[in-house]
């Protein structure tokens, strides 16, 4: 990305061969403008980007956009400026660019990395906007909010006898706008993913006996997992393991948790007598093929998806009690008949 950082428009030429100049303040930089000149990085990434900090209203008026000073649409410390959020959260620069161009930048990510799925923009947006930019705006605006994933960005600033801060501003910027990247990327994801969840779920190829067979270990199954669990009454409707095809071969599965207060918890964990072990575990667990049960019991490979899913059968059913045994012996016997 090519991306120049100004103090001044004195002996730049005039000719800026399709760069696009965005105004913004000199000296101490907030988390604010920062989050807002990298979404306008990111969405005009295909063009030369040069960043003028100062407060000279001559030079800023000059700029293609103002972030944070200036008195555009995108300043928030003009005199009355009183622009809320439904929820009542007042803006700063970072949601006011974000709600001019943050749908038309999600759309751009999703083109780029996810062409072949379709998303639900508009909720993504909106996620979005409620659990990172919000808390932005908020910490710019003084007031207290929980760490999130621009936290870092105060970390930049110079020390007390530097001077020196167009330099850490390039520094944090860049980083910014590869976590934004990647965060916009990973919300995109999880929004997906929780639409792949429920079809595989919905899928009698890809769900049976609370075991569900999902693309990679890396879709974001754990709160749409649990969001369904909780919604259905049916025992024998809920997920207890998720298996997948492992990375470095064979098949992996992991148990689901109960709750997303305990997400390091398992509905049905696999057997205690498992735990830790690798090469006897086929001879312990009397499944040909498992290789590997880790030492929580929370997650099992082995070579084949046949293997895994007997696995996952077999903890299901060490996990029940003596009653439920007896039950489901006894409902075997008279399938017979």
């Amino acid at each position: 990305m090519n991306i120049k950082i100004l103090s001044s428009l004195k002996n730049v030429s005039e000719n800026r061969h399709n760069a696009l100049l965005i105004g913004t303040h000199n000296g101490i930089f907030h988390i604010d403008e920062v989050v807002a000149c990298a979404i306008l990085c990111l969405l005009y990434c295909r063009r030369p980007i040069w960043i003028l900090r100062t407060r000279d209203d001559a030079m800023l008026a000059k700029c293609d956009i103002c972030v944070d000073i200036g008195g555009g649409k995108y300043d928030h410390h003009q005199k009355g400026f009183c622009r809320t959020r439904k929820d009542g959260i007042k803006y700063a620069s970072a949601g006011l660019v974000w709600e001019d161009n943050g749908y038309i930048l999600l759309s751009l990510i999703l083109a780029k990395y996810f062409s072949k799925f379709k998303c639900n923009i508009a909720s993504v947006f909106k996620t979005f906007d409620d659990s990172v930019i919000a808390l932005v705006d908020c910490e710019d605006n003084g007031i207290d909010v929980e760490k999130h994933c621009f936290s870092f960005i105060s970390s930049f600033l110079p020390l007390w006898f530097h001077a020196d801060f167009d330099n850490p501003f390039r520094e944090v910027l860049e980083t910014t706008i590869t976590v934004l990247e990647q965060e916009l990327k990973t919300a995109i994801a999880k929004n997906l993913s929780k639409d792949i969840v429920t079809e595989n779920w919905n899928n009698t190829d890809c769900f049976q006996q609370g075991i569900l067979e999902i693309p990679a270990q890396t879709i974001f199954w754990t709160e749409p997992t649990i969001e369904i669990n909780t919604s259905v009454k049916n025992q024998e409707r809920k997920i207890n393991f998720v298996i997948f095809p492992y990375p470095a071969g064979g098949w992996a599965a992991q148990c689901v948790p109960p709750s997303l207060e305990n997400k390091f918890g398992q509905r049905i964990p696999f057997p205690a007598k498992w735990a830790g072990q690798t090469d006897k575990l086929a001879e312990i667990s009397g499944v040909d093929g498992a290789t590997l049960c880790q030492n929580g019991c929370f997650f099992a490979r082995a070579s084949s998806k046949e293997a895994i899913i007997q696995m996952c059968e077999l903890a299901t059913k060490n996990s029940k009690g003596f009653w439920e045994k007896v039950c489901d012996f006894l409902s075997n016997i008279f399938k017979k008949f």
